[in-house]
């Protein structure tokens, strides 16, 4: 009975003990899905939604990565006539690419992202856009095993071109922000 009781113990205490983290690696591969909240800011609207992305990394040294990203956001918005809005679902659909840097504590690991690529504005939106995109993001990791790693990050998700031609409307400008949890996995 006692060997029963010892094994669950045993097992907490293995997943509780301090260690290195496990950040990705110099030559190694991370696969990660997102699931969260967004922020949509579009026509004067900024309605929360769905969040959600999967994300490759591969590691060039052991703080820095490469990474791929593929993510979409859907809002749902009510029409305003008078303002000529249509109403039903905006969606944020975004390709990006670009660098993770990673802070090494033991087997939290916060980190900062970014990125560059494609983002388009669609569905229940005035204009219907596609654009260059910036992407900026921090998180933060915590490793369960030397393999599996459950997080957090804050994205920022906006189009360069746009924030240069209405510098003095910053608010104006189509922008998405997210909040997600992470589940990795290393290979």
């Amino acid at each position: 009975m006692r060997t029963l009781t010892a094994i669950p113990l045993v097992a907490v205490a293995a997943l509780l003990a301090p260690r290195p983290a496990r950040a990705v690696g110099a030559e190694e591969w991370q696969l990660s899905a997102r699931l969260g909240v967004g922020d949509l800011h579009i026509d004067g609207r900024s309605p929360i939604g769905y969040a959600g992305a999967l994300e490759l990394e591969y590691g060039l040294s052991d703080a820095w990565a490469a990474r791929l990203m593929a993510a979409e956001s859907a809002h749902s918005v009510d029409a305003n006539m008078m303002a000529r809005l249509p109403g039903g679902w905006a969606r944020v659909t975004s390709l990006l690419g670009g660098m993770t840097y990673t802070f090494d504590v033991l087997r939290m690991v916060p980190y900062v992202q970014l990125g560059v690529g494609f983002v388009r504005f669609e569905g229940a939106v005035k204009t219907p856009s596609a654009k260059m995109a910036g992407e900026l993001g921090v998180g933060t990791d915590y490793w369960l095993t030397p393999r599996w790693a459950v997080g957090g990050v804050l994205q920022y998700l906006f189009a360069p071109v746009d924030l240069l031609e209405h510098l003095g409307e910053l608010g104006q400008s189509p922008f998405a922000f997210s909040l997600m949890l992470r589940a990795s996995r290393l290979f």
